[in-house]
């Protein structure tokens, strides 16, 4: 009968893995061309392409190109993760990025256009220097080295004089002649709702007035542990992975009820999400606060209380190695370690991160003095892994220790948690209030 329950148990996993990868769209080959003036890199897919959803280009430091589908993921098995380039584009980098997937073209300089097109199953990339000046057409050197390529001639993205990113493609922008004057554009007519009913005409405040739009902070709650995994065992036998979601459910609550807040969760039910893939959702997701929640053990069976850990100074060079492994895009290249001026920029993205982390622990520490026992030296140092993301703020609550009867019974109790999980919502709000706007 336990040979069959374990049978059952690879089975669901095996189907759960299969689920989650069935709604992309993969990643193939990659290969990149040059003919005569024009670079051409190939994206192919196992089905039709995808639309990429942003393409932008970085112009400071290294120049590069990059291209992001939030439905797509790569099956190409190389070890550096690199294909290399040709012509204005010197290599091709890849990496999926949690259910994503990003390409980089490290280019050979920065003043080029580009332009997309897809067919079928590919996707290709038109990228030429801006002074090279309009292309009369499309290259057609080596057309049997590049067979495949002849074939999709037609579909060819071609180049007007500027091209600029624009949304998520790149649009055409006319040029003009040496001398010529550029002319004010007419003055817009009303634009109608459907109906043609007008919109509203709004007299600025002062020459130019624009309204920004108010960002709200972005907090991801990581309930620890989940499926398989069950966390610390209590003493009574409740679970951690059970504590950690119905605390994490109570902070969403209670966060989602100020409206202050965008909240994401790196799991909605009992399932096992990998450390690195709950990075990648924070980063994915722009947070500005990252809490992962967890209930301690020991074996000592007095000990009892909350305590916050932020990253120790000794994983500093753990988490560089990670962004350098995970292919992350800041604004450094990490993949020149030797570059003193990367790693002085991605230094002081780490410091900004660790001070942010340490200051919302400290006020973190003292709201959770209101609310429940805390243990000695409460602010405490680790290099856990859902802490490694150097510019994502983020901390780790215990909020007691399982292996205690009483924080046990505690735990289990409703009341006691929505009293506990206060004091973070109180603490989250005393930490944004106090950022510069």
């Amino acid at each position: 009968m336990r040979f069959l329950t374990c049978i059952w148990v690879v089975l669901l996993i095996l189907a759960s893995a299969e689920t989650d990868s069935a709604w992309a769209q993969t990643l193939k080959s990659i290969s990149a061309t040059q003919e005569n003036e024009a670079t051409y890199v190939e994206l192919r897919f196992d089905s039709a392409a995808p639309t990429p959803d942003k393409i932008f280009q970085i112009k400071d430091g290294k120049a590069r190109l990059v291209i992001d589908w939030s439905n797509a993921v790569h099956a190409i098995s190389q070890r550096s993760n690199t294909v290399k380039g040709a012509g204005l584009v010197k290599t091709v980098r890849f990496s999926d990025r949690g259910k994503g997937l990003r390409v980089v073209l490290d280019l050979a300089q920065g003043d080029i256009r580009y332009a997309p097109v897809t067919s079928g199953k590919v996707m290709t990339l038109n990228v030429q220097s801006h002074s090279n000046g309009p292309p009369s057409g499309m290259g057609a050197a080596n057309p049997q080295a590049r067979s495949s390529q002849a074939r999709l001639h037609q579909a060819r993205p071609t180049l007007g004089s500027t091209v600029q990113p624009i949304g998520s493609y790149a649009v055409p922008v006319p040029s003009l002649k040496p001398g010529q004057a550029v002319k004010a554009p007419p003055e817009q007519k009303p634009r109608y709702f459907t109906g043609r009913t007008p919109f509203p005409r709004l007299k600025p405040a002062g020459q130019y007035a624009a309204v920004k739009p108010v960002r709200k902070p972005v907090i991801v709650i990581d309930p620890g542990h989940g499926g398989y995994d069950p966390g610390a065992l209590g003493s009574a036998g409740t679970k951690e992975k059970h504590i950690t979601y119905a605390a994490s459910l109570e902070l969403r609550t209670q966060l989602e009820k100020t409206g202050r807040y965008k909240v994401i969760m790196t799991r909605a039910k009992d399932v096992y999400i990998p450390h690195e893939k709950r990075l990648r959702l924070a980063r994915a997701g722009g947070a500005d606060l990252f809490i992962s929640i967890h209930a301690d053990a020991t074996a000592r069976g007095s000990a009892r209380g909350a305590s916050v850990y932020t990253l120790s100074d000794r994983a500093v060079n753990r988490s560089k190695r990670l962004v350098n492994s995970q292919n992350w895009i800041m604004d450094v290249d990490l993949s020149e370690q030797s570059d003193p001026v990367g790693d002085i920029l991605v230094d002081l993205a780490q410091r900004k991160t660790a001070s942010q982390s340490g200051e919302f622990a400290d006020i973190l520490i003292t709201e959770l003095a209101r609310s429940t026992m805390l243990i000695g030296n409460t602010h405490r140092r680790a290099g856990y892994f859902v802490l490694l993301a150097p510019d994502v703020p983020a901390v780790l609550l215990e909020l007691g220790f399982l292996s205690n009867s009483e924080d046990e019974a505690l735990l289990n109790k409703p009341a006691h948690r929505k009293k506990v999980i206060s004091s973070v919502t109180r603490a989250i709000n005393r930490y944004f209030a106090a950022q510069k706007p």
